[in-house]
């Protein structure tokens, strides 16, 4: 016949088997975790490296580059977020498919550079010149190219919400529609 804990110590019996069940819990979870990060499953963020020479895919992310000149830089693909890259020799560049979430372009020079297919949310181009940019089918919001030199910019297939362009020079700029060309002169608007 099982022999019954006297009625007082029952309490303490069930807390501890309380206890015994929660760190049972952890451990398990902890085991879980450790066996995800060693397969590379679930691994930490990597930092990104500022100090890398450009390539497609790479990850400046919150990296301050203000005045490193990378002209002809291949930066297709590559994770900007946040990027300061302010009065840079940026010409000719290839930023097709970037992810250019608040991404600065200050002052820069972009003449020629391609943007096309990027993301481009809360980003600023504030009078850097882009005559002759490409921005075919990119996706902007909330994006400002205040003072910016858009002579003979490729707009074709954008998608431009939110976007302030005052004061920008569109003048021969190719609009969304792929057919309209801004007028000389277009200040801050196509016509």
């Amino acid at each position: 016949m099982p022999r019954l804990l006297p009625s007082a110590m029952m309490p303490i019996a069930l807390n501890e088997a309380r206890w015994c069940h929660g760190l049972m819990k952890i451990l398990w979870f902890l085991s879980v975790a450790f066996f995800l990060v060693a397969t590379g499953v679930f691994a930490p963020a990597q930092a990104a490296d500022c100090s890398a020479l450009p390539r497609a895919g790479i990850d400046w992310r919150s990296c301050d580059l203000t005045g490193t000149d990378f002209p002809g830089a291949e930066l297709s693909g590559a994770n900007l977020r946040g990027a300061a890259l302010s009065n840079a020799d940026l010409s000719g560049g290839d930023f097709s498919d970037i992810d250019g979430y608040r991404v600065r372009f200050v002052e820069s020079n972009l003449v020629g550079a391609n943007f096309d297919g990027a993301t481009l949310t809360d980003a600023r181009f504030d009078r850097a010149d882009m005559t002759g940019a490409s921005f075919v089918g990119v996706s902007a919001r909330g994006t400002k190219f205040l003072f910016a030199n858009l002579t003979g910019a490729d707009f074709t297939d954008a998608s431009l919400r939110n976007v302030d362009f005052t004061g920008a020079d569109l003048s021969g700029a190719t609009w969304t529609d792929g057919t309209k060309i801004c007028a000389e002169g277009s200040l801050g608007l196509c016509r």
